[in-house]
């Protein structure tokens, strides 16, 4: 049965609709021989387009395109469409439509963690925390080194050789969140050892030589 002049207007508007919605993934190839077609993929908020351009080696063919549209609910009932994403793209690209279209991908988790940090380096401290109890991925962003060192230079505007070298032994994390006196305390004692540990080096590089017939001992410096 021929659809209604008002039903292809209904059709038209519904395609509109989808293709104008955000794009989420799109994908263009040749179906899988011995067809030549043309297919192109597209994966909005609101549902998918399928697009297909018949190609036929006979010269007295015409052949136009085709398309349909799918709303985002009835993907996954579609077993054609289904199909064809599949024969053409492949069984992962058929996957990831069904995930987009359930809307249950989780693309901030499958960002590159020197992304992630660049991210949570724009949040707050308390969103920074909160976000470090949304998963796994997120808790080993919000747990690196570059992260808190971001987050204290922010807090601090400055960073000395002596906090950087603390940093080293204890975290940036650890850093951050130690009171002001009791980072002046480790920051002196961590003088201190300096100060000790250059001594030490200076006396060894020191030679004891005898002087005298072992009378008078001089002490040379290399």
């Amino acid at each position: 049965m021929e659809p209604t002049a008002e039903q292809r207007k209904e059709e038209q508007r519904r395609r509109r609709f989808i293709a104008n919605a955000w794009m989420l993934l799109e994908k263009t190839g040749q179906a899988p021989a011995p067809s030549k077609d043309y297919c192109q993929l597209l994966v909005t908020t609101e549902g998918v387009i399928w697009r297909w351009w018949k190609i036929s080696l006979r010269r007295s063919a015409v052949v136009y395109p085709g398309e349909w549209a799918v709303a985002r609910e009835d993907v996954e009932d579609d077993e054609r469409l289904m199909g064809e994403v599949e024969r053409t793209f492949g069984s992962d690209v058929k996957e990831q439509v069904l995930h987009l279209c359930k809307r249950s991908n989780d693309f901030l988790s499958k960002l590159p963690q020197k992304l992630l940090v660049k991210i949570a380096s724009y949040l707050s401290l308390e969103d920074v925390i909160a976000m470090a109890h949304c998963s796994k991925a997120f808790r080993r962003c919000c747990l690196t080194d570059c992260l808190w060192r971001n987050i204290f230079l922010q807090h601090h505007k400055q960073i000395t050789p002596e906090v950087e070298q603390l940093a080293a032994e204890h975290t940036w994390r650890k850093i951050f969140f130690t009171d002001k006196l009791k980072l002046q305390m480790l920051m002196s004692r961590q003088r201190t050892q300096t100060k000790l540990r250059s001594n030490d080096n200076e006396i060894q590089n020191k030679q004891v030589v005898p002087v005298n017939g072992n009378e008078e001992i001089a002490v040379v410096e290399p």
